[in-house]
């Protein structure tokens, strides 16, 4: 059998590295995909494959992309539950002594998208891990596009409904495990039928089991366990171990950007089952999935994208804590009354970018020329907005003003390095602004007067010989060069060097000219490495301020979450809850807050509620079909969840007494958006 040519040889030295990834192979300009790969590849991707050269009598199968397109391809493949390793070179084909070095710089998953034209802006993309023993299990989910990291432990056995509901909060788009997550059947169950994620069950040495803990305090840069409180919470450790150890593993790089965990308890969130979820309709509606419809569609007035992130966070996780409760009602309720400070607020909120992805590419080293200026024009409308924060006096809204850190001196290094329009990629040039980097600026100046620094250098050596013929000339075999012709032969300096005989004139060099020329001639090549340095650097700096950035960031989505809920409370009507530990739920003219905004054409018919855990803790409901039964029901969930999650509600006066739970089973396949019931939708299907 013929011996592999080495590139071929070195792709299959990778290959082997990553068997159940598709392995995206960099040559020049484009990704190639080599046998298995590129049949899989072109058949999903409907490339044309071809063949290339492998040292073997069979050429072999081959298929390609352009590198700078690569993202829609990936999102594709990613889609339809592939993964795909990113193998790049790592030196200049053109400074490259032999065969150029080639590794895999990352591993994309769905839990691991961290590029926004593959992602939702208003969604959060987790990645969960997971680790069972009889007694309780561990969960961590992570969104590394955004930093987060989320723990919880629960130590009780028969925890299978427990389980399946934390899956059902973060809903992750990967989840990895061992194999004793198998022996949760119905957790299984509903991972396989009801989530729709990619899943990856590991051994204990693909989970970092054995190192667990020195995993996290490398990670976390401390000591001791009980600095980031996992010293008592061993199944949870495991889960953050092994996350933290398989995102080590496929994103190689980065990991920084997850600052510090969050970890919460399953008392701390209302509990709302999938079931629940999707019978209330929170975030999208049962029949199309789409958002409008739904009762995040009613309260998203956010402005900027964390902003969406988090109302959706607020709507699928209402509180059980009556305090914290009520400061977010405080807060919402002074921007409620401050109209102009709110809109204020809301105006100088535009034009904010995603400043919590764009970190994250930053720290990942991906970040463009663009986002690096996306993030500078995001930083110089904090100061103006922190400005408008002075007065309030809520606690939350205090809290948002205290960390908005105004990150004056990043805005002002980016404005300073980077050109006002700068190019897409690093690699075209003209990235660094003029007059930040005085050797930059003068290889520009050469490159772009080259014609007059010769003008210049032609008088002076005029002036300085008295030959008034003298005249500078160029060729691809001498380059630059002086041209006297023979008249003048015996007024040469002795400083010129004869390159080249005449039958009417004599060339020469001299030491500036050539110094001159190969300035020139690599003037290009210079420009661009040191371009890319200048701005590696100034990435460098701006990843240096992620803890400010992440603190400013999430203030801003704060600020915008608070903002939207009461301008919805404005123009909709809607009351400030009474909520507290009471036992009753008490509302006068309760109104659906998706049915009314919908059917606004229509007067809605409000009605009361009232319930408490003596002698009102039932209400049957009866009725014609189409009367409205299940309108109300859900009406009177959706305004204790509404008040839980800190907004106001659709009802004259509301006074709740927090509920640890809600549970529905309301007609599965009614569309009230529509006003039509179980019986008419199925009706109108026969």
């Amino acid at each position: 059998m013929a011996k592999l040519s080495p590139m071929m040889e070195q792709y299959f030295a990778i290959k082997k590295k990553h068997q159940d990834q598709i392995l995206f192979f960099r040559l020049g300009d484009f990704y190639e995909m080599f046998f298995e790969d590129a049949k899989l590849a072109s058949k999903e991707l409907e490339l044309t494959l071809t063949g290339r050269d492998c040292g073997q009598e069979e050429r072999a199968p081959m298929c390609g992309i352009p590198y700078h397109s690569c993202e829609a391809y990936i999102q594709r493949l990613i889609k339809k539950g592939y993964k795909v390793a990113i193998c790049e070179q790592m030196e200049d084909p053109a400074l490259a002594k032999g065969l150029v070095k080639r590794e895999v710089i990352r591993v994309i998953t769905p839990g691991t998208i961290i590029e926004t034209s593959m992602l939702d802006e208003g969604s959060n993309n987790y990645i969960g891990s997971v680790f069972c023993r009889q007694d309780g299990y561990g969960l961590c989910f992570s969104d590394i596009s955004t930093g987060e990291i989320h723990a919880t432990q629960l130590n009780e056995k028969n925890y299978g409904e427990k389980l399946i509901n934390d899956l059902a909060r973060f809903s992750p788009s990967e989840l990895i495990f061992d194999g004793d997550f198998l022996n949760q059947k119905s957790a299984c169950s509903f991972v396989k039928d009801k989530l729709n994620c990619s899943v990856n069950l590991l051994d204990d040495k693909d989970l970092g089991y054995q190192d667990s803990e020195n995993v996290i305090l490398r990670h976390f840069g401390v000591s001791d366990l009980a600095k980031i409180s996992l010293d008592d919470k061993p199944y949870c450790q495991m889960a953050v171990s092994a996350m933290l150890y398989y995102l080590s593993q496929t994103q190689k790089t980065g990991l920084e950007r997850l600052l510090s965990i969050q970890f919460y308890h399953e008392n701390q969130y209302m509990n709302l089952d999938l079931i629940a979820r999707r019978n209330l309709e929170l975030t999208q509606t049962m029949r199309t999935g789409e958002k409008r419809g739904s009762l995040l569609w009613v309260l998203d007035r956010t402005r900027t994208a964390m902003g969406k992130r988090m109302i959706k966070s607020f709507i699928e996780q209402p509180l059980n804590n009556p305090t914290i409760i009520n400061k977010r009602l405080n807060a919402v309720e002074e921007l409620y009354r401050e109209g102009i400070l709110r809109q204020e607020i809301v105006y100088s909120l535009g034009g904010i970018f995603d400043l919590e992805r764009l970190m994250t590419k930053v720290v990942y080293g991906n970040a463009t020329p663009r986002d690096l200026k996306a993030l500078q024009s995001t930083a110089e409308k904090i100061p103006a907005l922190r400005s408008l924060m002075e007065p309030v006096k809520s606690q939350y809204l205090r809290e948002i003003y205290e960390n908005l850190d105004p990150l004056e001196d990043v805005a002002q290094r980016l404005q300073k390095a980077i050109c006002d329009d700068p190019p897409v990629a690093v690699k075209d040039g003209g990235v660094i602004k003029e007059g930040y980097h005085a050797e930059l600026d003068e290889l520009r100046n050469l490159v772009g007067h080259t014609k007059e620094y010769i003008t210049q250098i032609e008088a002076r050596e005029k002036e300085k010989t008295g030959i008034r013929t003298l005249k500078i000339g160029y060729n691809r075999v001498f380059g630059y060069y002086l041209e006297v012709s023979k008249s003048f032969i015996n007024e040469v300096p002795d400083t010129y060097i004869r390159k080249q005989t005449l039958a009417n004139c004599e060339r020469y060099i001299t030491q500036e000219l050539k110094e001159l020329e190969d300035k020139i001639m690599t003037a290009g090549d210079k420009i661009l490495r040191l371009e890319a340095a200048l701005f590696e650097e100034t990435r460098r700096y701006v990843a240096d301020q992620l803890v400010r950035t992440q603190q400013t960031s999430n203030a801003i989505a704060r600020l915008d979450v608070f903002c939207s809920l009461a301008a919805v409370a404005v123009s909709n009507r809607y009351v400030r809850p009474v909520v507290d530990l009471s036992d009753e739920i008490k509302i006068q003219d309760g109104r659906h807050p998706v049915v009314e905004e919908i059917l606004s054409d229509v007067p809605f018919v409000a009605n009361d509620t009232y319930l408490n855990r003596s002698d009102r803790q039932i209400a049957i409901i009866t009725g014609p079909n189409m009367a409205g039964k299940s309108t109300y029901m859900r009406q009177t969930a959706l305004i204790v969840l509404m008040a839980q999650l800190g907004s106001f509600v659709p009802a004259s006066s509301a006074s709740i007494g927090v509920v640890d739970g809600i549970f529905t089973r309301v007609g599965a396949s009614d569309d009230l958006t529509s006003g039509q019931s179980t019986f008419m939708v199925e009706m109108n299907e026969v």
